[in-house]
C-alpha cells in the first residue's frame, strides 16, 4: 500500500488506489470531471487502517541485541580463564630444572 487514503465516489462503485491525501483527492476531482460532469464531487474518504505486527521487528532486535551479549560476555569470561601462554607452567618447569641441578 503506497499511501494511506481511499476516496470513493458517491455516484458509482469507482474507487482510487491506495494514495496519500492530495493524490487521492486529485485522483477522485478527475474521476468526476471525466464520468460525472456538472455533478459536485462526493463520496467519501477511507483512511487506513493502522498497521499491526511491526512490533515483532522491535523484540527480534532486542532479543539478537540480548544474545550478541552473552555470546560475547561468555567469550571474554572464557578466555580470562585460560593462561596465557608461556605463562606459571613455564616457571615451573625452570624451578623444577634448577632444583635438579643443585
Amino acid at each position: 500500500m503506497a499511501g494511506g487514503y481511499r476516496y470513493h465516489c458517491g455516484e458509482c462503485d469507482h474507487r482510487t488506489a491506495w494514495l496519500t491525501e492530495s493524490q487521492g483527492e486529485e485522483q477522485h476531482l478527475q474521476h468526476y470531471l471525466s464520468r460525472h460532469s456538472g455533478i459536485l464531487p462526493g463520496g467519501w474518504k477511507e483512511s487506513a487502517p493502522p498497521r499491526t505486527g511491526g512490533g515483532a521487528g522491535g523484540c527480534l532486535g532486542v532479543l539478537g541485541g540480548v544474545f550478541l551479549i552473552l555470546v560475547l560476555a561468555s567469550t571474554c569470561e572464557a578466555g580470562a580463564a585460560v593462561p596465557p601462554a608461556g605463562g606459571s607452567s613455564v616457571s615451573l618447569t625452570v624451578e623444577h630444572r634448577l632444583d635438579l641441578l643443585r
